[in-house]
């Protein structure tokens, strides 16, 4: 196993023969070897030794149980050692060692040199994959960062080795899921710090008035025992006894209560104490930021005066041009003919009358407008589907108030109210990327530079709605689904499904009219305060049967701004790269971020398609939000530092324009025609299909009170259905069996040929069993 594994504990597992003491134990062994030293009988040191071997023993079996971290000696020979060495019971570790827990966002960072042996490289088990296969007994270890393929000695070692990995990611998974549980329970309980804090001071109050009223009994009883022993005549021994076993049992009472009190008082104290110590830090990083916010407004008044009147000002940015590598804008790829940039500008700007090339762009734009609405405004045989959703109820909330405690939290695991959501899930705004399909469809008739240019034109497409719309989606429960059959009137058909929960995870599959959709991919998101960033990860690849040509790419980067004041507005930036694996060409379509001061066309992209030479050949221009152009490359110099690019501008053709909004959008959240239509319901679809989602629907017809309510139940059926499941696991790892973790239903983990990541794949069936109306296997999620 030449690499190392990492998850998220506190402990180091390293798999080899050397013997290890305790950092806890050093003090008793020292002193034990002081006694022994000391005795003069050796049967004592015997004992003493034996003793000391025995906590020793102790100690490490009982650190044993904490670990999930993994790192691979490079050497084979170590490594079948320890293999070997691995026992069959339940503790399947062979040595541990403390170290210190120093990251903050839930692995350890460290260098080969400080795991004791000599390492290939680290990933992050919480967030890997692992895959083996039994006829070459090979393990891969796939994560976003990197992928490691590696083999066992045989059959019986590889399962050893994946029944270690596979629990160690449990144990990962397990900590950062109790983490979610502990943020949701707060966030449905909708506890104020002051309410917590006032709940612990009547706590403290009422076992100060038990106490008081235990002290007044103890000193009432005090005194009837004094009476009695001072009346005259004879003592009654038994009355005596009586009342002094009464004061025994108060003062026993009291002891009891000043306990729990003082423990109360303590729990309080530290309660309190880390509250004002949050309270503090958000205080502090709230001024910073807005004191950033305020140094901006400043500089983007003094930049606006300096402007003039007579330039036009683009829209702002949230955040400054240093957060992202794309914000300069000189760091072109190639240098494109200035005549060109000139000319382009909206699809919404007329053109010079008089020339050819006017005519030329009119006559595209016109056919590109009109293919897009015939494609959108077909209406399936006999099928009349709905034009409009409920309106968006305009009720005020504060976004601040509940993302100001998200700072530096993923984005999957905020625990957000439906105030801020659309009435669509996950899935079905992935299914909403095929709006524009018939890009694909007219791909398919063209040769393979061309047909990258209407890729390109497609997945800049994807991007459209996102100008519109700032609220977010529903994050889909483990094994939800959506399927979207518009074969008769759209040419295409689809289905979505959540295969993983942490790290979430969709896969989509299409099939259309001369290709073929997949795509498979989680994200990361990060909240900043000024702004939230979400970076999916993972692949989409577009396929045309009967050819050669596979292409692929990466989802770039969303961006919302005007977290803290300020109108929501989203930007998307990045590089795509795409390539086609089966000709070696390539498109890298630059998607340029908004600056202060750049003078660029907002929301601009711009990207060269080459040969497998390297050559430009084609390029491709617009904007993300409102139309596409492609160009013929007339020159290309290449032997400069930085290549210059001359386009032949009769030759620009527009082959994507978006379809306007339908009447009256702004009041249904934005939505797009497709949009409108996903969430109508449809019959005999899977009973895990979105569209059952009662939440959800509860949004979508405008009673937000039930679908919060219902959104915490659903959540809360989904936690209990995974801590049963990992009780299962846990029983099964004690009893030494391989416990078969969560599979998905009509997807299926493979390694993908084109770039060796792991991908799930649709494994087909589903149309199959709509068909038959058997959904044996589903799950009961809603």
């Amino acid at each position: 196993m030449e690499s190392t594994i990492r998850g998220g504990d506190k402990r180091v597992w390293q798999t080899t023969n050397q013997q290890f003491v305790s950092p806890h134990i050093t003090r008793s062994t020292t002193a034990a070897a002081a006694a022994a030293a000391t005795t003069s009988a050796r049967r004592k040191r015997t004992s003493s030794r034996s003793s000391l071997m025995g906590t020793l023993r102790g100690r490490l079996r009982k650190a044993r149980k904490q670990i999930t971290w993994c790192a691979f000696p490079l050497n084979r020979r170590q490594r079948a050692h320890s293999l070997d060495s691995i026992p069959e019971s339940d503790d399947v570790y062979s040595s541990a060692i403390d170290i210190p827990y120093s990251s903050s966002y839930g692995y350890l960072q460290k260098n080969p040199s400080e795991v004791g042996q000599t390492c290939r490289g680290s990933v992050n088990l919480q967030e890997a994959r692992i895959l083996s296969d039994k006829t070459t007994n090979s393990i891969v270890i796939s994560a976003a960062s990197q992928t490691f393929h590696v083999r066992a000695l045989n059959d019986a070692d590889r399962q050893k080795w994946v029944s270690t990995l596979e629990y160690a990611r449990h144990k990962a998974i397990r900590r950062a899921e109790s983490e979610e549980d502990e943020e949701a329970q707060i966030c449905a309980a909708d506890v104020s710090r002051v309410d917590e804090i006032a709940i612990s001071a009547k706590k403290v109050e009422s076992k100060l008035n038990d106490l008081k009223r235990a002290a007044r009994m103890l000193y009432e009883q005090g005194d009837e025992l004094l009476k009695a022993v001072t009346a005259e005549g004879h003592l009654d021994r038994e009355l005596l006894e009586k009342r002094a076993d009464l004061i025994k049992i108060t003062s026993s009472a009291i002891l009891q209560a000043a306990e729990e009190f003082v423990e109360l008082s303590e729990n309080g104290t530290k309660r309190i104490s880390k509250i004002a110590e949050v309270e503090h830090k958000e205080k502090l990083r709230l001024q910073e930021q807005l004191e950033t916010l305020a140094k901006q407004h400043s500089s983007l008044e003094r930049a606006a005066t300096y402007r003039g009147a007579g330039e036009p000002a683009t829209p702002l940015s949230a955040y400054s041009d240093q957060e992202d590598e794309f914000h300069d804008a000189a760091e072109e790829l190639f240098e494109c003919n200035t005549n060109v940039s000139s000319s382009m500008t909206t699809s919404t700007e007329p053109r010079p009358n008089g020339g050819g090339n006017a005519s030329s762009s009119s006559s595209s734009s016109s056919s590109a407008t009109s293919s897009s609405a015939t494609a959108l405004e077909k209406v399936s045989k006999g099928r009349v589907r709905r034009s409009a959703v409920p309106e968006r109820p305009n009720l005020p909330i504060n976004l601040w108030s509940i993302m100001k405690n998200c700072i530096g939290k993923e984005l999957s695991k905020i625990p957000m109210p439906v105030n801020f959501s659309e009435p669509l899930s996950v899935l079905q705004r992935i299914t909403e990327d095929l709006e524009y399909a018939h890009l694909l469809e007219k791909a398919a008739t063209l040769p393979s530079l061309e047909q990258m240019c209407y890729v390109a034109a497609y997945a800049a497409s994807n991007y459209s709605t996102t100008c519109h719309r700032v609220n977010k989606p529903f994050n889909p429960l483990l094994g939800e689904t959506y399927e979207c059959d518009r074969t008769e009137d759209l040419g295409w058909k689809s289905v979505a499904e959540q295969v993983s929960h942490h790290p979430p995870a969709a896969a989509h599959h299409a099939d259309g009219k001369g290709w073929v959709m997949y795509q498979d991919f989680t994200m990361t998101s990060r909240f900043r305060g000024k702004y939230l960033s979400v970076i999916p990860v993972g692949y989409t690849h577009v396929h045309f049967p009967g050819t050669p040509n596979h292409y692929s790419y990466q989802k770039i980067t969303t961006t919302v701004h005007n977290i803290i004041v300020g109108t929501l507005w989203i930007d998307n930036h990045g590089d795509m790269v795409i390539t086609n694996h089966g000709t070696k060409e390539k498109c890298v379509l630059r998607f340029i971020p908004h600056s202060y001061f750049s003078r660029e066309t907002p929301r601009k992209v711009y990207g060269i398609v080459q040969n497998a030479q390297g050559v430009p050949v084609f390029v491709v221009q617009g904007t993300w939000d409102k139309y596409i152009d492609m160009y013929r490359v007339a020159n290309w110099n290449g032997n400069t530092e930085k290549p210059k690019v001359d386009v032949d501008e009769a030759s620009v053709k527009r082959i994507w324009t978006v379809t306007p909004l339908p009447k009256g959008a702004e009041k249904m959240h934005n939505f797009t025609k497709l949009a409108i239509e996903l969430n109508e319901m449809e019959d005999g679809i899977a009973p895990t299909d979105s569209r059952f989602r009662p939440d959800q629907r509860l949004m979508e017809i405008g009673d937000w009170d039930a679908a919060n309510q219902k959104k915490i139940e659903i959540e809360d059926k989904q936690r209990a259905v995974r801590r049963r499941r990992e009780a299962e696991m846990e029983a099964a790892m004690r009893r030494g069996e391989h416990y078969e973790e969560y599979q998905p239903k009509w997807f299926v983990k493979v390694q993908d040929e084109t770039n060796g990541a792991l991908i799930h794949h649709y494994k087909g069936g589903y149309w199959e069993a709509k068909k038959k109306q058997d959904w044996t296997g589903c799950p009961d999620i809603f």
